[in-house]
């Protein structure tokens, strides 16, 4: 009886295909990446390269590091900013350099925040992997199977491309960078994978359960309870029903009616290209919070983690902390930033 009720229960669900094909994922082997190539150092690099000396410097004197060790870090600190340059360009790299010194300056127990390594030295072969990564990823065209095989973290290029489209439509409308858009879906949809699939399988009818609830008695009660986050960028609808001003401020359009409750904002949140537009609109309140309204538009490199940070948690971005969300998703940013153009 219990296997039928669940039969009848994915049946019903509108991502019964997606979810049976997330179980049965081919394994595909992961392509040896080339190392990255020497770079030269010039003195326009060194002049540029300035500017984030100081930031990093000051983040190993708060760890109280040694001067043999920080010599050793700081030569690696450089590499990685002439690999990133010229692969990234100088406003992806400056980000990536605000971003790795304030990484380590979190690995200070002293600030008791969240940090994504536990050493100047893990963050730098991290990002240096990355950057390995991304070298290969745009230097050709890549399938995506082979793109997911090859990357440091869970990714799924085959859901984030195949939504396309539907990215750049909300990026646009809202005036974000495509990438970071894809960013977070990327980060959502990699983390529905796990237990082979199993946990995707379950927040997907969580979601039907509690939309079928809430189109039945006005509201979701207990069962919503795990459906805290609905669709493909894991919007809540209590959030989804507070962008209807922004909508207007933006001139942006739902293409569809509003939504004016649980049930329909739950429903308008399982349509694909509904979801990343309200994603979009919350995303710009967000970031007026941080970098004020007259910073618009949001696209500037910074975005690509702080827009992945204020999507996943708040409170974390705001207290300066750093946490693999924020970290993978700036990365991710850069890829899906080339690739949605390519």
């Amino acid at each position: 009886m219990t296997l039928l009720v669940v039969a009848v229960a994915l049946a019903a669900s509108p991502t019964v295909t997606p979810l049976l094909s997330r179980l049965a994922h081919p394994v595909v082997t992961a392509p040896p990446l080339p190392d990255l190539r020497d770079v030269p150092s010039t003195l326009p690099d060194v002049q540029r390269y300035a500017a984030f000396v100081q930031p990093f410097q000051q983040a190993l004197t708060e760890l109280q590091v040694g001067e043999r060790r920080r010599v050793t870090l700081s030569e690696t600190h450089y590499a990685l900013y002439l690999h990133a340059a010229p692969l990234l360009g100088a406003n992806r790299t400056a980000a990536l350099m605000e971003l790795v010194s304030t990484e380590i300056r979190n690995q200070n127990p002293g600030r008791a925040r969240r940090s994504v390594f536990s050493s100047p030295e893990a963050a730098l072969d991290d990002a240096r992997v990355w950057l390995r990564y991304l070298s290969w990823a745009t230097s050709a065209p890549r399938g995506t199977n082979e793109l997911q095989a090859a990357a440091p973290v869970p990714l799924v290029p085959g859901v984030v491309l195949g939504h396309a489209a539907d990215l750049l439509t909300a990026a646009n409308a809202a005036h974000l960078a495509p990438g970071m858009l894809a960013a977070i879906v990327d980060n959502e949809q990699s983390g529905q994978g796990r237990l082979y699939g199993l946990a995707g399988v379950l927040r997907d009818l969580s979601d039907t359960v509690a939309l079928r609830t809430a189109e039945a008695y006005g509201e979701s009660g207990l069962s919503g309870d795990l459906s805290q986050t609905v669709g493909l960028a894991q919007m809540s609808w209590q959030d989804a029903l507070g962008q209807r001003p922004r909508f207007h401020e933006l001139g942006m359009t739902l293409g569809r009616l509003f939504p004016t409750g649980e049930a329909s904002a739950r429903l308008a949140l399982q349509d694909d290209r509904s979801n990343l537009l309200l994603t979009a609109s919350r995303l710009v309140g967000y970031l007026d919070e941080q970098e004020g309204r007259e910073a618009r538009p949001h696209t500037s490199a910074r975005t690509y983690f702080t827009g992945p940070g204020w999507h996943n948690n708040p409170a974390l971005l705001s207290g300066g902390q750093t946490w693999p969300y924020a970290w993978n998703g700036f990365f991710k940013a850069c890829l899906y930033g080339a690739l949605l153009r390519s």
